[in-house]
């Protein structure tokens, strides 16, 4: 139905944007945490939107821009996420020098590309969606202006993404000319018209994919993101681990859902992906064995568990794939929010060594960070094992099931550098004093609701089910 309303939500985020960079530049105060607050309000009103529109499919833009349930479910994950970030920021920001009004504007407008994204059926629309979350996330990585690790993220997230860019758009530029349009809708006619895909539709699927490769970090195209994620500002890696993965994923699945059984049956890119499946799962725990910066190994954790993800897309599965997300937002949060809590003025503790006896000290932040750690492994009850165990049962029924061995065989060998932090926190004896700020309530908060969200979903996840099971099903390709 074409409707205003469709643009509600977008509207929501780009005026919230602009309000806070204006008080940003009029309200000369050293205490930004009002601008949160703002930031806050609009996400929520922006969420609002997003609810009431379930179900009622507007458009606007000559279908352009799509409200179906699945973009709504994921733009409600993504508000989700940008909720808990701006909570875990406010203290962070101070205490770290880093507090800069734009830094919660950068948010709204990195949000308003994703939404963008997961809404659009053209793609054009969803490669300027990308660019605007590209720009605002470059500029993210790069906020610790005196910390030299975080100009050094900053300058090769730009390097890379620009470079990943020029594949996606030569891979647009391959399907529009094999379907002389780039609206998804056009482009599927014409594989379902077409008994073979010609060489010229064959590299412009394999472009595109290595575009959105970059931004899932699968590998080989995840060299950025333990740079990145090490040198970025500590909520913002949070940020980036959940947000650009969750758009990224949404969009293959509507590029390759209605057309899969076409490119299912093609080697060549079945082939790819699971290439590519096998690879990130396998490097992604191998080389998180070697890491003792916490931020890195859980930089490389999040390319492993793109692996799993694409397992998913393999399955053919996109209700295990929804799910997974969800259970991820919580978990990779609250690791993250867990490694926010341990810090302090101009510190931050993220070498191993840091953590020996931390579970005794600080023991709430260490039994929530050890669930959470639980959880990325997938340990019963955790909403963590149950996403495992919906993409793998699911990769089993689709005959996947040597993908699925080397999927089990390297979550295992991530139970290691899991339990090793957690090994740390109650069986090392401290040698040297760690000392943290614990006067942060909103970062408390985030790690009660993702504590309360892990195990949740591992124990009752009935209702999210069936909310997924809603959105799969009304998947639209206008």
């Amino acid at each position: 139905m074409n409707s205003l309303n469709a643009m509600f939500p977008l509207l929501t985020l780009i005026v919230g944007a602009l309000l806070v960079l204006i008080l940003e530049v009029s309200i000369k105060r050293e205490n930004k945490t009002y601008l949160a607050f703002i930031s806050i309000i609009f996400l929520m009103i922006c969420g609002f939107f997003c609810v009431q529109s379930w179900g009622k499919d507007f458009s606007y833009f000559n279908n352009h821009l799509y409200l179906d349930n699945f973009a709504l479910f994921f733009s409600i994950v993504l508000i989700i996420t940008t909720i808990l970030v701006t909570l875990i920021s406010m203290k962070y920001l101070s205490l770290q020098n880093t507090n800069v009004g734009e830094y919660y504007a950068l948010l709204l407008l990195a949000l308003s590309g994703m939404l963008i994204m997961v809404s659009s059926s053209d793609l054009i629309v969803i490669f300027l969606g990308l660019e605007v979350l590209s720009m605002s996330s470059y500029t993210l990585a790069g906020l610790k202006r005196d910390d030299q690790k975080s100009s050094e993220a900053a300058l090769k997230y730009f390097l890379l993404g620009s470079f990943a860019s020029a594949f996606l758009v030569y891979g647009l530029a391959l399907l529009y000319g094999v379907s002389n349009s780039t609206s998804i809708a056009v482009i599927i006619d014409h594989f379902k018209t077409e008994s073979s895909l010609s060489f010229m539709a064959f590299a412009g699927l394999g472009l595109v994919i290595v575009g959105f490769g970059f931004k899932i970090a699968v590998v080989p195209f995840h060299m950025w993101t333990p740079d990145v994620y090490q040198g970025a500002p500590t909520p913002i890696t949070a940020f980036f681990s959940i947000g650009p993965k969750a758009v990224g994923f949404a969009v293959l699945v509507r590029l390759l859902y209605p057309f899969w059984h076409v490119a299912y049956d093609s080697e060549v890119i079945f082939s790819l992906l699971w290439i590519i499946s096998a690879l990130t799962m396998i490097i992604g725990n191998l080389i998180a064995l070697r890491q003792t910066n916490i931020k890195r190994m859980l930089a490389y954790s999040s390319i492993a568990h793109a692996g799993y993800l694409m397992v998913a897309i393999l399955s053919q599965d996109t209700s295990s794939l929804m799910f997974y997300f969800v259970v991820y937002l919580f978990m990779n949060i609250g690791a993250f929010a867990a490694v926010i809590a341990l810090g302090k003025k101009d510190k931050e503790y993220l070498e191993l060594d840091d953590y020996a006896g931390i579970g005794f000290k600080y023991p709430w932040i260490g039994a929530t960070f050890a669930v959470f750690l639980f959880s990325l492994a997938g340990f019963p009850p955790t909403g963590g094992f149950l996403a495992k165990f919906y993409v793998f049962s699911a990769a089993v029924r689709e005959g996947l099931v040597s993908l699925v061995i080397i999927g089990v065989l390297a979550s295992l060998v991530s139970v290691y550098y899991y339990l090793r932090i957690i090994v740390y926190m109650y069986m090392r004896e401290p040698t040297h004093e760690v000392d943290i700020n614990l006067e942060n309530p909103a970062l408390f908060l985030v790690l009660f609701l993702c504590l309360y969200g892990v195990l949740q979903l591992g124990i009752f996840p009935g209702n999210i089910l069936l909310i997924i099971k809603q959105a799969v099903s009304s998947i639209a390709f206008l």
